[in-house]
């Protein structure tokens, strides 16, 4: 998703560079968000910061907060854009009546304005039911301060505990009947973890050379993920064959391991 961030920008400005003459302002303004939110992005994942820095990352966050409502009438329910609907609808036929009763000279700027007024008419519906008011949405504004506090947001991670609650919330939740789906869970992964844990134990006395049942060692086999594929990466050039760790480095270099995790610190 961050690689993917980079050509957004011009993908997004390439797809709304046919613009005609009402559609250059929205286009403009939609521009303007996504690319206050990837100059955010990319700025954010910077290892080191400093306060010229910060006040960057705060003013693509202002950008980005006052061209939000761009995209606001994405976030509308189904409900709701049927009153929209209706509306604009109920706005144009009252509109055509009005020209009926207008001189031709005068209905020009009547049809001029009948292009505008139901869209804000719209636009002021869709922003009473709906806003960008979220917890996640939020957080941007506090960046700078966490910058202050706890470093780079790099090392906060958030992967590992995705792929938790992928595995111990959504899972068991799909497996429930939905009926006390709590305790369903729980119980599911409990065992699921219990089972785990022993077929760790089996391969464990397997490898040591234990004295296994045959049907135990047929069933490991078949439970036994396959090995996964070598992964591809780029060998540094002077890299030694001696060292495959932190600790072979620094014996390597002559540095001490009291030094490396104070510097990693």
């Amino acid at each position: 998703m961050r690689n993917l961030g980079r050509c957004l920008l011009g993908v997004l400005a390439v797809a709304l560079s046919q613009a005609d003459s009402t559609q250059v302002q929205p286009f403009r303004c939609a521009l303007t968000c996504v690319r206050s939110l990837l100059d955010f992005t990319i700025m954010g994942q910077y290892r080191s910061h400093t306060p010229e820095t910060i006040s960057y990352m705060e003013e693509y966050a202002t950008q980005f907060h006052e061209a939000k409502d761009i995209f606001l009438e994405f976030r509308i329910s189904k409900r709701t854009q049927k009153k929209a609907d209706e509306l604009c609808k109920e706005l144009r036929g009252q509109r055509a009546q009005m020209r009926e009763r207008v001189p031709p000279s005068q209905q020009r700027r009547i049809r001029d304005d009948d292009c505008e007024e139901p869209n804000d008419q719209c636009m002021e519906l869709i922003h009473s039911k709906f806003n960008f008011n979220f917890v996640k949405m939020h957080l941007i504004s506090h960046f700078g301060d966490h910058f202050y506090m706890f470093g780079n947001y790099v090392m906060y991670s958030i992967k590992y505990g995705e792929l938790a609650l992928k595995e111990q919330i959504k899972d068991g939740w799909r497996r429930s009947n939905k009926i006390d789906a709590a305790r369903q869970i729980l119980s599911s992964y409990g065992r699921q973890h219990a089972i785990l844990m022993r077929l760790l134990n089996l391969e464990f006395l397997q490898r040591a050379g234990g004295d296994l049942p045959t049907e135990l060692v047929e069933h490991l086999e078949k439970t036994r993920p396959p090995p996964a594929p070598p992964a591809h990466r780029r060998i540094l050039k002077g890299r030694r064959d001696i060292i495959h760790n932190v600790s072979d480095f620094g014996r390597a270099c002559n540095i001490s391991p009291e030094t490396i995790c104070q510097e990693l610190i």
